[in-house]
């Protein structure tokens, strides 16, 4: 159970007219293992613009037993100061499930259903048109080690998202996919994989096009160290439209003087967890490539995403943790324009331990967007203070 109090300055991310607001937010939230586990064997973190729904490839599963089972679930009740007509819930459910009917072959079943809202933005998401969704993740795949040296890895992808306002049923999509990768042991530290993935969205209402995404990659996965990985893929991103251009470019001498029907991009993907130090840790992620639209003028957006996390323990009761993420979208727009749009996050947080089932934290947040359009400029500053109790 936790109890967060979070202070900011512009809670609609809107320069031209800001508004403060403290955020109060009880989350009650549970999870199960079986067998018994001290840790969470996944953690599926959702992202609406993502073909099949992910941002990041997911860490592979650790296998210990001939199953797995797993099942979480959290509520946020969320109130505001500014405007009570924004108090909402949120809730989300993820499910795991591992099998191995044989020695050399893995079956997992992975779920994450999420109800939520987009981050408030002066063209997307506004106190008039706050973009409630609900979305569904779901993955069936199986892992078989043909050889000691090589294995086979496939899966189905679904992934669907729905808008409660009709305003921004032009977003409701449904994405179908499937992957296949062979994974080579070079040796018990390195190994190589050449994978290719086909994911289609279809839209429901047709104003933006149908797109088939074709990803052709070669990477590889180093355990340097037993404290260190990394994870690194690089290829081929090809992009098919089914589109028809919109009434009001019915002027136009074709479709393809104002969008391609196809677009095609070097495409890549770096993951690394690293020890430095006994009591430092630094993750990064970063990924470059063509990713689903969020806003009604635009087909797509260009994405290249970075994180840094940074955990470091100063003693065992106190613990701090640093957070940096960078995006850089650039949108292609139906008029044949584009916007590019560059956002910076950045999160310092102390986590202090009173008792074995009591901790709070304290934490702060910049959040600052530029763009093109200056109208998106935007910077936000967030103070919170929270309480988690265990049972």
């Amino acid at each position: 159970m936790a109890l967060q109090g979070e202070w900011t300055d512009n809670l609609y991310n809107y320069d031209a007219n800001k508004v403060e607001n403290f955020l109060t937010r009880i989350t009650p939230s549970v999870w199960f293992t079986w067998p018994r586990r001290s840790r969470r064997p996944v953690q599926v973190a959702s992202d609406n613009t993502s073909p099949s729904g992910v941002q990041y490839s997911l860490t592979e599963y650790e296998i210990f037993n001939k199953y797995q089972v797993y099942l979480a679930g959290k509520m946020d009740a969320m109130t505001y100061s500014a405007n009570s007509d924004l108090d909402h819930f949120e809730h989300g459910v993820e499910a795991l499930l591992q099998y191995q009917p044989k020695f050399r072959i893995n079956l997992h079943l992975l779920d994450k259903y999420t109800h939520s809202q987009d981050i408030f933005n002066v063209t997307e998401a506004t106190l008039e048109n706050n973009r409630v969704y609900d979305s569904n993740i779901f993955s069936l795949g199986v892992d078989w080690k043909i050889t000691d040296k090589l294995s086979l890895q496939a899966a189905y992808k679904h992934f669907f998202l729905s808008y409660e306002n009709d305003l921004n049923n032009f977003l409701d999509r449904t994405d179908n996919g499937a992957s296949c990768g062979f994974f080579y042991d070079y040796s018990p530290k390195t190994v190589f994989f050449l994978d290719y993935q086909f994911v289609l969205s279809a839209y429901e209402e047709k104003e933006i096009p149908d797109n088939g995404n074709s990803y052709l990659n070669i990477g590889m996965n180093w355990q340097a160290t037993v404290k260190t990985s990394f994870m690194l893929k690089g290829g081929y991103q090809q992009v098919n439209y089914d589109f028809e251009a919109p009434e009001e470019y019915d002027e136009a001498e074709t479709a393809d003087d104002l969008i391609n029907d196809d677009e095609a991009a070097f495409s890549f993907e770096a993951q690394a967890n690293w020890q430095v130090m006994e009591k430092t840790t630094l993750i990064f992620n970063t990924k470059y490539s063509i990713d689903q639209t969020d806003s009604r003028m635009a087909l797509n957006k260009t994405v290249f995403a970075g994180r840094v996390a940074l955990d470091y323990k100063f003693s065992g009761r106190l613990r701090g943790y640093m957070n940096f993420i960078y995006e850089n979208s650039d949108y292609a727009l139906f008029n044949g324009g584009s916007r590019l749009d560059d956002r910076w996050y950045f999160k310092p947080e102390l986590r202090l331990s009173l008792r074995k089932w009591l901790f709070c934290n304290l934490y702060y947040s910049f959040d600052q967007k530029d763009s093109n359009f200056d109208q998106l400029d935007y910077k936000t500053n967030t103070l919170g203070l929270g309480v988690r109790l265990t049972f």
